[in-house]
């Protein structure tokens, strides 16, 4: 009974442990999704543009769709009514909680 509550002899540290310098996880995206406000107290890292060969920073190109005043019109009233149908399910919604209330519960 005395051999079993007997501690194993504790492993031999590995020798000459080399670093090879890869990387497993890369925790650089916590960068970028931290708020400016962090409870640490430092911001968000400012954007370092890209370089080329040279080191010249590489312009980016505007992608962004001009729309015309048809299409912005189509938008606006698309949103509009998907928002009134929200409204609608919700006004509904409340419309029977009352009725319910005033109905059954309260007589």
């Amino acid at each position: 009974m005395a051999d079993k509550l007997r501690k194993k002899p504790a492993k031999k540290p590995q020798e000459d442990f080399e670093d090879d310098g890869r990387v497993y996880a890369d925790m650089s995206v916590i960068d970028d999704i931290t708020p400016s406000g962090s409870l640490f107290g430092s911001g968000r890292k400012k954007k370092v543009p890209k370089l080329d060969q040279d080191g010249y920073p590489i312009e980016e190109e505007d992608n962004s769709i001009e729309l015309t005043k048809a299409e912005k019109k189509a938008v606006t009233k698309g949103v509009i009514r998907a928002f009134l149908i929200y409204a609608l399910i919700g006004i509904v919604f409340i419309s029977l909680i009352f009725i319910f209330l005033v109905c059954f519960w309260l007589q």
